[in-house]
C-alpha cells in the first residue's frame, strides 16, 4: 500500500470529505486529491500536518496501514479465532486464547473476542464476567467511532442484558456513517456487523421491537452491492423478511444453509 492509498483509507474511516481532511491546511484539494492517487508527492511535513489535524500519531498511522510480520500473526490468529467459533469449536478457540495470552502485544480487542467467543461455545451466552470486562475495555478508547478495533469489539459485547445500553451507541454510529457504501468495504463489513449482531439480539429476545428495527435495517440497506459482501447483503434481507414476509425470510435461511452456511442459518433467530 502507497502513502496516498493509506490516506484515503484513513480519510475514509474517518467518515471525511477531502475539503474536511485538509482543513487548516494550506494544501489545496487537487493537490490533495493527486496525494490520495499517487499523481503528486507526499512531503513528510505535509503528512505530518494531516496526521496533526486529525490528532493520529505518526507511528499508529504506520502501524495500522504498513502491516509487520506481527500484524500478519495477529491476523492469522483473529482469522482462525472466528473459525473456531463458526465451527462451534471450543477446543480450538481455547487454545487461540492461550496463544493469545503468550503473545505480545497483542490487540485488546482480540483477547477479548477471545474470551466472549469461549464464553459463547459454552453456552454461556450472556457471560457476564466476558462482557462486563470487553465493555470496560471498550470505554477505554476515546474516539472509539473512529476506531476499528473498538467497532469490533462493540459488535461482539452486544447481549440481551446490555442492548438497552448498547442502542445508543449503535445509533451515534448510524448518525456518523449515515451511508455505508460511502466506506471502503473492510470498513463496510465491520459497520454492517453491528447492525447484524444488533437485530440478532433484538430479534431472538425483543420479537416486537419493530421499529428500532426498522431503523437499523434502513441503515443497513446502505450497503453496497459487492461480491465481497454478499453473505451481508442475505443477512440483512433475512431480517427485513422476518418482521414483513416469514415465508421469504425461511427462503433465505434455507438457501444459506445450502450454501455451507449452517451454524448461521440454524442460530437465526425467527
Amino acid at each position: 500500500m502507497t502513502i496516498g492509498e493509506a490516506l484515503k483509507k484513513l480519510r475514509q474511516s474517518l467518515g471525511l470529505t477531502q475539503a474536511q481532511m485538509i482543513k487548516g491546511s494550506k494544501i489545496s484539494i487537487t493537490h490533495y486529491s493527486k496525494m490520495e492517487k499517487g499523481q503528486n508527492r507526499i512531503f513528510v511535513d505535509d503528512l505530518m500536518l494531516i496526521l496533526q489535524l486529525h490528532k493520529i500519531s505518526p507511528s499508529s498511522f504506520f502501524k495500522k496501514y504498513f502491516s509487520t510480520k506481527d500484524d500478519i500473526i495477529f491476523s492469522k490468529i483473529s482469522q482462525e479465532l472466528n473459525r473456531s467459533f463458526y465451527n462451534n469449536d471450543i477446543k480450538k478457540a481455547k487454545n487461540l486464547k492461550k496463544q493469545i495470552s503468550s503473545t505480545k502485544y497483542v490487540s485488546t480487542e482480540l483477547k477479548d473476542r477471545a474470551d466472549l467467543i469461549i464464553a459463547i461455545l459454552s453456552s454461556k451466552d450472556d457471560n457476564t464476567i466476558a462482557i462486563t470486562q470487553a465493555m470496560h475495555d471498550f470505554f477505554k478508547y476515546k474516539n472509539w467511532m473512529a476506531d476499528d478495533n473498538a467497532i469490533t469489539l462493540l459488535s461482539n459485547s452486544i447481549r440481551k442484558d446490555n442492548l438497552k445500553d448498547v442502542t445508543p451507541l449503535v445509533m451515534m454510529l448510524i448518525r456518523k456513517y449515515k451511508k455505508l457504501s460511502d466506506q471502503n468495504l473492510t470498513k463496510q463489513r465491520r459497520l454492517a456487523t453491528v447492525g447484524i449482531n444488533y437485530l440478532y439480539v433484538l430479534r431472538k429476545y425483543f420479537a416486537n421491537s419493530d421499529n428500532i428495527a426498522f431503523k437499523i435495517l434502513s441503515w443497513l440497506e446502505t450497503l453496497e452491492t459487492d461480491p465481497e459482501l454478499c453473505l451481508y447483503k442475505e443477512l440483512i434481507l433475512y431480517f427485513h423478511f422476518i418482521y414483513t414476509d416469514k415465508d421469504q425470510a425461511m427462503l433465505i435461511k434455507r438457501l444459506l444453509k445450502l450454501s455451507g452456511y449452517i451454524k448461521i442459518s440454524d442460530n437465526l433467530p425467527e
